[in-house]
């Protein structure tokens, strides 16, 4: 009799193997057996788990039950997505390297999220070559992802890297004309925010925040011309950021209770604080109280005496706390200052706006006191993003005036240079500069850096007489100049 064979689609458990063959006992007949591991079950409630609860949890819900290729595929490659991440996010270059040596295969637009982090890993030392380079590569291959890719390395870079990181931008496949405008303008509004008022982009913002009708960029002209004390300037870009924000926060509303208050404006005062105070309660802060105006006057310039008025108006309350820390610390008096501050953050609210003004003076404080690595780690935790360039800019200030008074006058030239191409020009550290020039018989820059603060300050006769010593010093002439 003939083998006869029937092909059956049936399933079997994993143990079975492809194509197997049984041949059943006292009959020549041989049955035979295709397995579809594909369509072992339904994957879908899988899929879900991945997708909502993440990799650990569709792993679980495997249950070391057979998979498919692909599930299987995106289960690892969401664990190791989670692994670079934190690695990447920790600045642990090591294992964010090794990752990306293991996984060559995933560098791919279906896989951008795995790209981006190879690029912030690589941005962790600077926009250098490399970086650029792997930017580029996103740019070409995977012109979908463009926008995002520019907006997050321009998140992950300096700002001194955004004009070059426009300019790729712009020379991209993915290029948009309207997004490019709004990336400069953010960029600029970025440098105003860190270099000031006398930022070069001011002018710009200006002219682009009234076409744009942009509350962000309203507000903050409104800060800097508030910062000037040109409250006629910033009450009218409040005013407008105000008008343009449709709904406005507590901040604008401050801004401008600020400018009428120094445009005195009491009455107006008064009328703007009782309309929003009840949506928000902190601006009972600006009721007219003769007391306080008195002694809010004299807190800013004396501190000593505001000290005594304090002391008198005992119990503190978490405000005055907080104001008593700034003068102790006015006074070079760091300790004390510290232990006011805490006083105040004990009982201040983390969410309003003082607290971290305070929490900023405390790391101040402690940063001054000798505490520095209890300052910084207290400095990272700001939430606002200026008291962290300010506590920055005071740190690196100190740094070179103390390398300056130990005589590591080239330290104080490099770090110098490095302060003013990431903050700006600041008049104390430029003069200090022009001393370390000299104090290295560098003669004729100390001439060039004194010229440029005898050009800004004419009338200040202490840049003047800098300017001639060097002079002197260039020409070697002491005894025809004094």
């Amino acid at each position: 009799m003939k083998s006869l064979y029937i092909a059956l689609a049936i399933s079997l458990p994993a143990m079975a193997s492809e194509q197997a063959k049984i041949q059943l006992l006292d009959r020549n007949v041989t049955v035979e057996v295709k397995s579809y591991r594909d369509v072992y079950y339904d994957e879908t409630p899988i899929w879900k788990t991945l997708e909502k609860q993440g990799w650990k949890a569709a792993k679980n819900a495997v249950n070391e039950q057979p998979t498919s290729k692909k599930l299987t595929e995106e289960i690892n490659f969401q664990a190791n997505l989670e692994a670079l991440t934190s690695a990447v996010n920790s600045n642990n270059r090591s294992a964010a390297n090794a990752l990306l040596a293991d996984n060559p295969d995933w560098n791919s637009c279906q896989r951008i999220q795995w790209v981006w982090l190879d690029l912030q890993n690589e941005m962790a030392t600077g926009y250098g070559t490399k970086s650029r380079q792997k930017y580029s590569d996103i740019l070409q291959n995977c012109p979908e992802f463009t926008l995002t890719t520019t907006q997050k390395v321009l998140m992950w870079s300096r700002k001194s890297a955004g004009p070059q990181i426009l300019s790729q931008y712009r020379q991209s496949p993915g290029y948009d004309a309207t997004e490019y405008s709004k990336l400069a303008y953010q960029i600029q509004l970025k440098q105003l925010s860190r270099n000031g008022s006398h930022s070069a982009n001011k002018d710009v913002v200006v002219k682009q925040a009234k076409v744009k009708r942009d509350s962000k960029g309203a507000e903050l002209l409104g800060w800097q011309y508030l910062k000037e004390k040109n409250y006629q300037s910033s009450l009218s870009w409040f005013d407008s950021a105000i008008k343009w924000s449709g709904k406005p926060s507590k901040k604008l509303i401050e801004g401008k209770l600020l400018s009428l208050k120094g445009l005195h404006r009491q009455k107006e005062v008064e009328q703007l604080q009782a309309r929003w105070v009840k949506q928000y309660p902190s601006l009972n802060k600006f009721k007219s109280n003769a007391n306080s105006e008195r002694l809010n006057r004299i807190c800013e310039s004396q501190p000593a005496a505001c000290l005594k008025l304090l002391d008198e108006q005992q119990p503190l309350t978490s405000e005055q706390h907080a104001l008593a820390g700034w003068q102790w610390y006015k006074l070079q008096r760091p300790l004390t200052a510290t232990r006011s501050f805490e006083k105040a953050l004990k009982d201040l609210p983390a969410d309003v706006e003082q607290y971290q003004e305070t929490q900023y003076g405390y790391s101040l404080a402690l940063n001054r006191a000798g505490f520095q690595q209890h300052a910084e780690s207290l400095a990272k935790l700001l939430a606002d993003p200026s008291y962290k360039v300010m506590y920055a800019k005071q740190q690196a200030s100190k740094n070179i005036l103390n390398a300056f008074e130990q005589e590591k006058y080239q330290y104080v030239v490099d770090n110098t240079y490095l302060y003013e191409q990431k903050y700006g020009q600041e008049v104390g550290l430029s003069e200090i500069k022009g001393w370390a020039y000299y104090n290295q018989n560098q003669n004729t820059k100390a001439v060039n850096t004194f010229q440029q603060l005898v050009n800004a300050y004419p009338h200040d006769p202490k840049f003047k007489d800098a300017l001639k010593t060097a002079q002197c010093a260039q020409r070697k002439t002491y005894k025809q100049c004094y």
